[in-house]
């Protein structure tokens, strides 16, 4: 993957490492998913923003 540099567009470098050209962030909200839940709990009914 480094080998080709900025040769070639980083959608070739991601799917010759992963096998597929379209990037997925189910795997980080997953994980995360019990931290948004409490997050949402605790700024329930609060005001969002500065």
């Amino acid at each position: 993957m480094l080998e080709m540099g900025q040769s070639r567009p980083w959608q070739d470098a991601l799917e010759k490492i992963a096998g597929t050209r379209q990037m997925d962030a189910t795997a980080i909200r997953d994980y995360f998913a019990p931290l948004q839940k409490w997050l949402d709990e605790q700024n329930k009914g609060k005001k969002v923003g500065w």
